[in-house]
């Protein structure tokens, strides 16, 4: 029995179920091998065999009499002929639909239905290619008994495709499965707990798998800043179901597969919520290449989402649209930040709240200082115009006493050192450097990242990769001496100046414009392009001169990081996506310990800790 309006908004009318399917390579080479399975299977449902109620006796009892020989005869026919179709088209559909009149269930494509049962079970049986993870997490209350073998096996599979959310119910059952399936199992598992204790549930450390003076399985944590230890189950009802979601995704879900999860915010502090899409994604679901479908009323996580390139948002608008949150629509941004609730109030929930200008500042940062920013909220701007006006109307409240919390300003050098100062409650840092991407500006770093990446035309040694480094950054320095030698010259700029003209007729502005236009003519009069051109050929090689050594020892600093980058990427012909690859090259920064990660944690460093007016 179920309730058919819970799946139906009319619940007068069938409901159809459909999702289509490419089967791979792989699973296309398999279909021949499971040829005589494929027709059991035929057998099985046409004759109203159940293997669940006679076991598969029943079916080679009824196999090895006439009629069933007869019918796997007529049942290889009919899987030829699928199984060529399959082959041919690669595309299979399950479908399911539902009619309220005669309250009937069925299919649509039942080779399709029998050919996914058949390939589900060349799987292990502790593992599946889909699973759902409900917002229902309630867990048992006390100790719970271990059942390991068959029936452990039986359950756990049921619990990914009939009853999800008894996988909650099952934490130590996963738990000790994975002890004694195999020492991989057990390798997993403490690999997945050390992840969760590292990088999301920070502070906590796995100290004993045992049973306790009751008789009954206990693992034991240990509190790795007050040396504590506690049994597992007093751990919050939203760390115990984040735990058993990720042992569950590592050790189950096979590579290829699918996930659903629906509110994993739930129990979770916003610090955690924070951290929690960016730890699933890099962890988990791209190096097992698995699609996840998650929805979430998180503020933190669907921020995530918005700034991340391998993730998509989407806005369920009403009843069945639903549409793409593009990342450069901002009034759909906006409006579903609106909906989940953000808005400046939330700087109440975090010790701090730090406002950054770099597009991939945010994501750098919490990859690289997990721990530091925990309870720190991001904030993006876009450009030092909207830093320095966010400052000044932050500084402002404070001085009127709405002020709550600390704001840290974190934004690029850029040359152009800001002269705003730091107060009680807002807090101001330039980068030491033009911006953050220089701090990741290593030679032997990016020797070592870029290497990884097998591109054609890079360089097989180090001393080769720093001189096309040092070059892919001169070009800057050419730019510049451009800029700076035309910008002598003080040529008068036509442009309308909105000032000017501003309370003034139409015969002022005119005459106001005229007179800029005859200082820009008796300038350019002047000019004869043979000798400007030479002139400015000579400025310019004499300027490069002139900074040639000073760039040379100080690129590192004063090159913009992003346009290196950039650059970088059109020389070497980068194909991976560029946060990703920031990513890798920060990560390798702080496993070194280079120069540029070190003054980078001191400068985040030192910003938290400015407690008083610079």
């Amino acid at each position: 029995m179920f309730n058919f309006g819970a799946i139906a908004r009319d619940s007068k009318r069938p409901v159809q179920i459909s999702c289509d399917f490419t089967l791979s390579d792989s699973e296309i080479a398999l279909l021949p091998e499971k040829f005589t399975d494929l027709c059991r299977a035929v057998v099985a449902a046409q004759s109203g065999i159940s293997l669940l109620d006679s076991g598969p006796l029943g079916l080679v009892q009824f196999l090895s009499s006439p009629a069933g020989q007869l019918a796997m005869q007529q049942a290889g026919t009919y899987v030829n002929e699928n199984i060529g179709r399959i082959s041919q088209s690669r595309q299979c559909k399950l479908a399911l639909k539902i009619d309220p009149a005669t309250s009937g269930i069925s299919g649509d494509d039942s080779f399709s239905q029998l050919l996914f049962s058949v390939l589900e079970g060349t799987l292990d049986p502790f593992t599946t290619k889909f699973s759902y993870f409900p917002a229902d997490r309630a867990l048992p209350p006390g100790e719970m008994p271990i059942q390991l073998g068959a029936v452990d096996a039986a359950q756990q599979l049921e619990s990914h495709n009939s009853a999800p959310a008894s996988k909650y119910q099952r934490l130590k059952n996963t738990i000790f499965a994975s002890l004694v399936d195999s020492p991989e199992s057990k390798e997993i598992l403490l690999a997945t707990f050390s992840k969760i204790f590292t990088k999301l549930l920070t502070g906590r450390a796995i100290e004993t798998f045992g049973v306790n003076q009751y008789g009954q399985a206990s693992i034991i944590i240990k509190d790795t800043i007050t040396g504590e230890t506690f049994d597992i189950d007093s751990m919050s009802s939203g760390e115990k179901g984040l735990i058993l979601t990720f042992l569950i995704i590592a050790r189950s879900i096979e590579a290829g597969g699918m996930i659903l999860i629906d509110e994993p915010e739930l129990h979770l502090n916003p610090a955690v919520c924070k951290s929690l899409l960016g730890f699933l994604l890099d962890e988990y679901l791209l190096p097992k290449n698995i699609q996840a479908i998650i929805c979430s009323h998180s503020a933190e996580i669907f921020s995530t989402a918005m700034r991340r390139a391998d993730c998509s948002a989407y806005h369920l608008r009403q009843g069945s649209i639903v549409s793409e949150i593009r990342k450069k629509d901002q009034p759909e941004v906006a409006q579903a930040l609106r909906l989940l609730g953000t808005s400046e109030v939330e700087e109440m929930l975090y010790e701090g709240v730090i406002f950054v200008e770099g597009e991939d500042d945010v994501d750098l940062l919490e990859a690289g200082f997990p721990e530091m920013l925990a309870k720190i909220k991001f904030r993006e701007l876009s450009g030092r115009g909207q830093v320095e006006k966010h400052i000044r109307k932050l500084q402002e409240a404070e001085t009127k006493g709405q002020k709550e919390n600390i704001s840290y300003f974190l934004f690029d050098q850029d040359r152009k050192p800001s002269t705003l100062k730091s107060s009680l409650k807002v807090k101001i840092k330039q980068w030491d450097r033009y911006c953050l991407e220089n701090y990741l500006i290593d030679s032997a770093v990016l020797f070592d990242v870029l290497r990884q990446e097998k591109l054609g035309s890079f360089p097989s040694n180090l001393g080769e990769a720093s001189k096309l480094f040092a070059d892919t950054a001169r070009t800057q320095l050419v730019s510049r001496v451009i800029e700076e030698v035309y910008d002598a010259y003080e040529y008068e700029n036509p442009g309308l100046r909105p000032k000017e003209v501003s309370d003034k007729n139409f015969g002022e502005a005119a005459q106001v414009l005229f007179a800029r236009l005859e200082a820009v003519q008796a300038q350019v009069l002047k000019i004869k392009k043979s000798d400007w051109d030479a002139e400015f050929v000579k400025k310019c090689e004499s300027l490069l001169q002139a900074r040639e050594q000073e760039w040379q020892d100080g690129w590192l600093i004063k090159c913009n990081g992003k346009q290196f980058f950039r650059d970088l990427y059109v020389k070497c012909g980068i194909g991976v996506a560029p946060l990703i690859l920031k990513r890798r090259i920060l990560m390798q920064c702080k496993l070194t310990g280079s120069e540029g990660w070190k003054l980078l944690q001191a400068a985040l460093k030192e910003l938290l800790e400015m407690n008083t007016p610079a």
